[in-house]
């Protein structure tokens, strides 16, 4: 427990915090906290936590972004929700400045008639929220966020005083100290809020991609603690943890790794179901062969290891003679078919 603030840092709270820290803003000054998201069964479950460690029920509002021709002014532009004429300001791209969006705020409903004067012409924008998203209809190119506002003085000085300012938030030094339960929480929130999930082909992967190159870099050191390897990548928009194959996956899975992310949540769960074969990491067929061959615990033929790990004979015939060049594995060839089986030297 953080007593100063008087709150429990249970799980829902790490999944909280985290999802603040990424995808939340906060000013204790103006006494505001805010999130937005596209996903409305995330924005209920922080409903949930809300209501559970605070008793307090969000304010729901919409916030809609229209894209415009580049250098459109706001003058030339007018947003009517029926007959009144609606609040918004020009949102340039960090990327490219000409590009812009007209941004306001809608008042929570299930339904908006919105009608949009812009470029000589008359567009309409009729905007639905259902039951795991917000939809519109429109020649017009929207974006449409649920927006939850829920300032809370408790939560608004400990987001300043352990998570550091919105541009440089970090690891909090308590996860490092964490049990797997509070770990997996928090970076369960870091996926539904920033993560990517990809399955084609042979290819899956979960990747985080942000501009905050230290966040990511502790965040690859902690889940490597949790036995968890994820490469780091790089591009023009920023950095990126990736993780893939089967074993990380399986281990996320083992961690309880919980997805609220109705379309990230359902995409995991056909990925962990559609893995053919027993997958490892990259660069760590030693410690899997060796802790394999401990768990079969007896001399073994090429045949009788494939099948105990749910590989092809050829893979696991490739990685045993890797095996026993470096002296892991001896074989014994007093027997037909050749029995193999971990060498003094493997015993850890």
């Amino acid at each position: 427990m953080i007593a100063k603030y008087n709150l429990t840092l249970d799980e829902d709270m790490i999944y909280l915090i985290e999802t603040l820290k990424v995808e939340g803003y906060w000013s204790t000054k103006n006494y505001t906290l805010t999130l937005q998201n596209k996903n409305i069964p995330l924005l209920n479950h922080v409903c949930e936590i809300l209501n559970k460690k605070f008793k307090i029920t969000p304010s729901k509002r919409i916030l809609l972004k229209i894209k415009l021709l580049n250098h459109t002014k706001k003058e030339e532009v007018k947003i009517f929700d029926e007959e009144k004429e609606l609040n918004f300001h020009i949102e340039k791209s960090p990327f490219d400045n000409k590009k812009v969006k007209a941004v306001t705020s809608l008042p929570f409903k299930r339904e908006h008639r919105l009608k949009v004067i812009y470029n000589e012409k008359e567009e309409y924008i009729l905007i639905k929220w259902l039951k795991n998203k917000i939809i519109h209809k429109s020649n017009l190119f929207c974006f449409l966020y649920g927006d939850l506002r829920f300032p809370k003085i408790e939560l608004l000085k400990f987001l300043d005083n352990y998570c550091g300012d919105k541009k440089n938030f970090q690891v909090e030094n308590f996860l490092f100290e964490a049990d797997e339960k509070l770990v997996i929480s928090a970076f369960s929130a870091l996926i539904d809020c920033e993560g990517t999930i990809t399955w084609y082909g042979l290819k899956r992967n979960i990747q985080v991609r942000m501009r905050n190159k230290k966040y990511l870099e502790q965040w690859r050191e902690l889940l490597k603690k949790f036995g968890i390897i994820s490469r780091f990548s790089k591009d023009k928009d920023g950095w990126g943890i990736v993780i893939e194959g089967w074993q990380d996956f399986d281990r996320l899975y083992r961690m309880g790794l919980k997805l609220y992310h109705s379309d990230k949540a359902e995409k995991l769960k056909r990925i962990m179901k559609g893995f053919k074969r027993n997958q490892i990491s990259r660069g760590t067929y030693k410690d899997f062969y060796i802790n394999k061959l401990k768990e079969i615990n007896k001399k073994a033929t090429l045949k009788e290891l494939s099948q105990f790990i749910g590989k092809s004979k050829r893979n696991v015939n490739h990685y045993i003679i890797k095996l026993k060049k470096e002296g892991l594995v001896k074989e014994d060839k007093n027997n037909w078919p050749h029995l193999y089986s971990i060498s003094t030297s493997s015993v850890r």
